[in-house]
């Protein structure tokens, strides 16, 4: 069997020394596992969009959860209409099934459109908003100053001269 050990860390921990120090870590270095990326925008600046974002998620979820609730109810209730449609003690059959019906028909309009359709539109919008942040924290610690690499490639020198095309 082969074994293959975890990757080690290439920026060391600080140490209380080096407390004085600035980080060598870039402001991404967080977002190396999958929890740190995963908690990354709702512990940033934008904090508050993405906490009330996720709050209606919740929310919307639990009232879709209690909507499925009301419509068993209202399902049962218009099972119970139609087998005693004949029974004599009901007075008004008819307007008490169609408006049972009526009910559970306003119930899955008001689930499916309503709370599922919105909690969807939410959640999309959480991920598109917590997609731009991460992309422009990426491109904001890919395109520092401490990127020598991606200067010199598009000719950005500090004496001014900038570095010809390669011609072939």
């Amino acid at each position: 069997m082969i074994r293959v050990g975890r990757p080690r860390r290439t920026v060391p921990e600080q140490t209380s020394s080096e407390a004085a120090r600035p980080s060598p870590l870039t402001p991404v270095s967080s977002m190396r596992t999958f929890w740190g990326l995963m908690r990354a925008y709702w512990f940033s600046d934008r904090w508050k969009e993405a906490w009330t974002l996720t709050l209606v998620i919740a929310l919307l979820t639990a009232l879709s959860s209690k909507a499925g609730v009301w419509f068993a109810m209202a399902s049962g209730e218009l099972v119970n209409s139609i087998a005693f449609f004949h029974d004599a003690a009901n007075i008004n059959p008819l307007q008490t099934l169609l408006t049972n019906a009526g009910i559970l028909v306003l119930l899955v309009v008001l689930k499916d459109a309503g709370f599922t359709g919105v909690r969807n539109l939410v959640s999309a919008t959480l991920h598109r908003k917590w997609r731009g942040w991460l992309n422009s924290q990426f491109n904001q610690a890919l395109l520092d100053g401490n990127h020598t690499h991606f200067h010199a490639q598009h000719g950005s020198v500090a004496g001014g001269i900038v570095a010809p095309d390669n011609i072939d």
